[in-house]
């Protein structure tokens, strides 16, 4: 039995001997791999941010799109109850603040405001706070 195992320990060496040889080219592979793995994902991270960055811009852009038709309809409303002697909330304002309720990144604080001048609260609440809504909401 010990002559049939000497031919097989030494293919056993053998193998194991190139294996060794092998491995730094196996290693140099992988590395190799990695970093064009590392180049490729660099590129589409870039790709997907050059979308995302469209896309938060145009969500910004509506957004703040949103907040101006809110200062529009609070200064016509305000404007209204100036030229009027017996003021009542209009019927625009209040289509305003229902179909505004629609959108779900609208701010609920202004949603709420406009529901308090329907109540009764006077416009002005809200008129002489336009600079600072403008300033909290509106995206760069």
């Amino acid at each position: 039995m010990t002559i049939m195992s000497d031919p097989l320990k030494s293919k056993l060496k053998e193998l194991e001997i190139k294996k060794k040889e092998l491995q730094p080219k196996i290693d140099d592979v992988n590395q190799k791999r990695e970093e064009e793995i590392q180049n490729v994902n660099k590129k589409y991270d870039h790709m997907i941010y050059d979308i995302n960055y469209t896309a938060q811009q145009l969500e910004d852009e509506f957004y703040n799109d949103l907040i101006k038709s809110f200062v529009e309809i609070v200064t016509r409303e305000f404007d209204r109850k100036r030229s009027s002697d017996i003021y009542e909330v209009s019927k625009e304002f209040m289509d305003y603040k229902e179909s505004i309720g629609e959108f779900d990144m609208f701010p609920e604080e202004l949603i709420n405001r406009m529901h308090k001048v329907i109540n009764g609260d006077p416009i002005e609440d809200i008129m002489y706070d336009l600079d600072k809504i403008q300033q909290k909401y509106l995206r760069s």
